[in-house]
C-alpha cells in the first residue's frame, strides 16, 4: 500500500524541489536541457529555442528544421520568480525519441508531438494539460511521458490518441524507460514504478521506495534496474520483483540527477557532489580507487565513446576518463557555457548540447573538436 503521509507532503515537496532546481540552475535566464539522439545516420536535436533539427552527424549541416506553429502551442515557456527576478522555464527537458519513422518530443508546456523523421513534417500532437520536465520513451507502439500532475500517459504512437494513464502520488520528472513489456519511471513521491504495458497495472507488489524524489531516468540491464535518488543514494533493483539486488544502496555526497551508463559489469554515475562514480553492478561497491572530481555539478548523463567514459560538468568542462581507473585522459574546455543536457554518443563521437544553443561534436578517444554549429537561425 502507498504511504498516505506522502499525499500531505506532495505540494511542499514539489515546491522545495523546484526551488532547489532553480538555485542549481543559477537562478537566471531561460533554462531547460534539450537533448540529442540519432537514427539511420541522422542526428535529431532539440534546441533551447523550441525547435527540432535533423543534422548530418559528420558535418553538422542541417537537413530540416521543425517548429510548431503558434496556434499549435508548445512555444510559451513557464515563468517563475527568484530573488525578485523573472525566470523563464525551458522549453525542453529531454531528448527526442525515434521509432516507426517518427520523431517524438514533449514540450515543457505539456504538448507532445510526432514529426516525420525523413521530412520534418508534423504528423500529430497531443496536449497533456500538465507540464513535462523530462523526456519521452517509445515501446510497444506506445509513447510514454510523465508530467508534473503525477501521471504517466501512454499515447498511441501512430496517431497520438490517449491509450491509458497511471497516477503516481507526485510529479514525474524522470524520463521513462521501456524494457521487456514494462515501463519503468521514478516520481517525486520517492518511488520507482514498474508498470506492465499490457495490463496497465503495477508489475511489482508495490513501488520501490527510496528516501527522496527520483528525477533520474532508470537504467535497465540484464534484468536489473539501476537508478539514483535525491536521498544521495544509488540503487539496484531486480526488474522482475522490485527487490533490491545489493545489500545496501551506494551512497554519495549529494543528489543523483542523471541517468547512469553501464559497461562490462560497471555502472558509471554522475552526482551533484561534483563527482563521477564507478560502481560494481554486482555488489554496489566502488571500483575506482577514488571518484573523479569534475569540479562542479554533474547533472548531464555520461556516455562511453572511443573507449573512454566521457563526462561533462555543469560549467562546460568535458573530460575523457579511463574506464577502469577513472584517470583523466583528456580535457576539453571549448564549451564556454553551462551544460545541463545529457551527452550523446554514436560512432565514436560525443555530442554536447549546450546552454548557448550550440551543438559540439568531439572525438571520444582524444577529445578533439570535430565541429560546432549554432542551433539557432
Amino acid at each position: 500500500m502507498f504511504d498516505s503521509r506522502r499525499t500531505r507532503l506532495t505540494k511542499t515537496l514539489i515546491i522545495a524541489i523546484l526551488l532547489a532546481a532553480l538555485a542549481l540552475a543559477g537562478c537566471a535566464g531561460k533554462r531547460g536541457w534539450p537533448g540529442t539522439v540519432s537514427d539511420g545516420g541522422t542526428l535529431y536535436v532539440s534546441t533551447m529555442d523550441g525547435r527540432v533539427l535533423a543534422l548530418n552527424p559528420d558535418s553538422g549541416s542541417w537537413e530540416w528544421d521543425w517548429k510548431p506553429t503558434e496556434k499549435q502551442g508548445g512555444q510559451t515557456a513557464s515563468s517563475f520568480t527568484c530573488a525578485g527576478s523573472a525566470i523563464v522555464g525551458g522549453l525542453f527537458y529531454g531528448a527526442p525519441a525515434i521509432a516507426n519513422g517518427l520523431v517524438y518530443i514533449a514540450f515543457h508546456t505539456g504538448k507532445v508531438y510526432a514529426v516525420d523523421a525523413a521530412s520534418g513534417v508534423q504528423v500529430w500532437d497531443y496536449d497533456l494539460k500538465s507540464t513535462v520536465s523530462g523526456g519521452v520513451a517509445v515501446g510497444n507502439d506506445t509513447v510514454f511521458v510523465g508530467s508534473s500532475d503525477g501521471k504517466l500517459s501512454a499515447l498511441n504512437a501512430g496517431n497520438g490518441s490517449l491509450k491509458w494513464e497511471f497516477s503516481s502520488e507526485s510529479g514525474i520528472w524522470a524520463t521513462p524507460v521501456v524494457a521487456d513489456g514494462v515501463v519503468y519511471f521514478g516520481s517525486l513521491d520517492h518511488s520507482l514504478y514498474a508498470i506492465d504495458i499490457e495490463t496497465h497495472n503495477l508489475k511489482w507488489k508495490e513501488p520501490f521506495k527510496t528516501g527522496g524524489g527520483i528525477a533520474s531516468s532508470p537504467l535497465v540491464v540484464d534484468g536489473v534496474v539501476y537508478f539514483g535518488s535525491f536521498d544521495n543514494k544509488f540503487y539496484a533493483v531486480y526488474a522482475e520483483s522490485g527487490e533490491p539486488k545489493w545489500s545496501k544502496p551506494f551512497e554519495a555526497g549529494n543528489w543523483f540527477w542523471s541517468q547512469a551508463v553501464y559497461n562490462e559489469g560497471i555502472i558509471y554515475a554522475g552526482c551533484l557532489d561534483h563527482k563521477v562514480y564507478a560502481i560494481d553492478a554486482g555488489n554496489g561497491t566502488m571500483v575506482w580507487p577514488k571518484p573523479f572530481d569534475a569540479g562542479s555539478l554533474v547533472k548531464a548523463s555520461p556516455v562511453i565513446a572511443g573507449g573512454m567514459l566521457v563526462v561533462v560538468s555543469e560549467v562546460g568542462k568535458v573530460y575523457g576518463l579511463d574506464l577502469n581507473t577513472g584517470e583523466k585522459k583528456w580535457e576539453f574546455d571549448g564549451v564556454n557555457t553551462k551544460v545541463l543536457s545529457s551527452l550523446y554518443a554514436t560512432g565514436g563521437k560525443v555530442y554536447i548540447n549546450s546552454q548557448d544553443n550550440k551543438l559540439y561534436a568531439l572525438d571520444g578517444e582524444t577529445g578533439r573538436q570535430i565541429w560546432a554549429v549554432p542551433l539557432s537561425k
